[in-house]
């Protein structure tokens, strides 16, 4: 026995190259549970082997599934907890290591003793590190399995513990995701979020245009709302928590000023999804902008081309010229945005720096002849203010022309 659990420890864990990149793949692998579970089946000669998970204390669900032939069960398929073996390992109504069910009358009688012809059965709950259990392994054979010794479980139990570590970085993203769109949920519904203003000025005059609307906790005008939007993200709760800004935002537009515009930023997701339109109000053409953000990010191109040209007809569009994504200025003339905003990264020290310059000369003269508009996004000095106007930029936002405030409190946040 002893050279055969060495020929298994070499298939779950086979000798590597030292470079870093054979080491890396072998790592990969290994995690592959489906191929772990499959070995101990064939090592142990079960019929089948699995892996469950458990759903609170009503069922678990079969995740993993390796079988010789046809199958009694498969992965996927849920099983409540008072028709399984496994539940009463892990509630000590039965040992871990069962050669013979027909000698515990737990599980003589439980239909799926039968239905699955579960003859022998080996169980190891799988914990997750505070202890609970989340799950578990087990191997069971149609016929009883005296020969299956201590020493065998011992190997199980290795087998389901590299398992149970794999799964427990799954929950724990499972769980990160449901916290964070739990706490999303409750934002929302307390309406614990605001839209502040940052000033967009036309540097002819230095009359204020618009505002662009951005999102802040209403606890804490200054803390960066980056972490909720990644949160957000994981969680799959973009569009909702976008679409709830959004109307916010809309909610600010001052009627005594009808000249001026609100800017709202969406990611993709947002901007091709039905919702968005049944956001907007009509008759808001000229006092609204939907800025794409995180244009870099975006796959369904032809989507997001065929949303833009959908949005012009009830507000301005733009694109970031430093996220346009599908290879810089080309997406620009593809997109067709009615606006481009050059942001801080592309901008800043453009008063010494030649090659900035040439940049924006690039940019004045492609708006120019697209009859696209610029805006030139966080400009922080007179230096390069001076510079901008200098080069023909004509709007442009940043903290040297006003900072960020709070329409409900009319206040500067910053």
């Amino acid at each position: 026995m002893a050279a055969s659990m060495s020929n298994l420890a070499t298939l779950l864990f086979p000798p590597v190259p030292s470079t870093a990149a054979a080491s890396h793949n072998a790592s990969g692998a290994r995690e592959e549970i489906g191929d772990m579970i499959e070995t101990l089946r064939a090592h142990l000669d079960m019929d089948v082997a699995f892996v469950s998970r458990q759903i609170g204390t009503t069922h678990r669900i079969f995740t993993h599934v390796a079988a010789r032939g046809a199958s009694p069960l498969n992965s996927g398929d849920h099983n409540p907890n008072e028709n399984s073996l496994c539940w009463l390992v892990i509630q000590g109504k039965l040992p871990e290591r069962v050669t013979d069910t027909s000698l515990y009358e737990d599980a003589a009688c439980l239909p799926i003793t039968d239905a699955a012809n579960v003859r022998a059965h080996f169980s190891v709950p799988l914990r997750r590190r505070d202890g609970r259990v989340h799950g578990s392994l087990c191997c069971f054979s149609y016929r009883p399995r005296p020969d299956i010794e201590e020493r065998d479980m011992q190997m199980i139990r290795s087998v389901a513990a590299i398992v149970s570590d794999q799964i427990e970085s799954r929950i724990e993203l499972e769980e990160r995701g449901e916290n964070a769109a739990l706490e999303i949920s409750r934002l929302i519904w307390d309406d614990d979020l605001v839209v502040i203003h940052q000033p967009i000025y036309d540097l002819t005059d230095w009359h204020l245009i618009g505002h662009e609307c951005l999102m802040r906790y209403k606890a804490d005008l200054e803390r960066s709302p980056r972490e909720l939007i990644e949160q957000a993200r994981a969680a799959g709760k973009t569009i909702e928590l976008e679409l709830h800004v959004a109307r916010k935002a809309l909610a600010t537009l001052d009627p005594d000023f009808p000249e001026r515009f609100v800017a709202i930023k969406v990611s993709p997701d947002t901007l091709v999804s039905e919702a968005l339109s049944k956001v907007i109000p009509d008759g808001l053409e000229s006092r609204l902008v939907i800025e794409l953000n995180e244009a870099d990010k975006a796959e369904q191109h032809d989507e997001v081309k065929a949303a833009i040209q959908r949005l012009k007809e009830r507000a301005w569009v733009a694109v970031n010229s430093a996220e346009a994504g599908f290879h810089g200025l080309q997406s620009l003339v593809d997109l067709e945005p009615d606006i481009v905003k050059m942001g801080r990264d592309f901008l800043s020290g453009v008063a010494v720096d030649p090659s900035r310059r040439a940049l924006v000369k690039a940019l004045v003269q492609f708006a120019a002849e697209t009859e696209v508009t610029l805006i030139a996004q966080g400009v922080e000095t007179r230096e390069d203010l001076q510079t901008l106007r200098e080069l023909g930029v004509r709007f442009a936002e940043g903290f040297i022309l006003g900072k960020p405030t709070c329409p409900q409190r009319g206040t500067s946040v910053c």
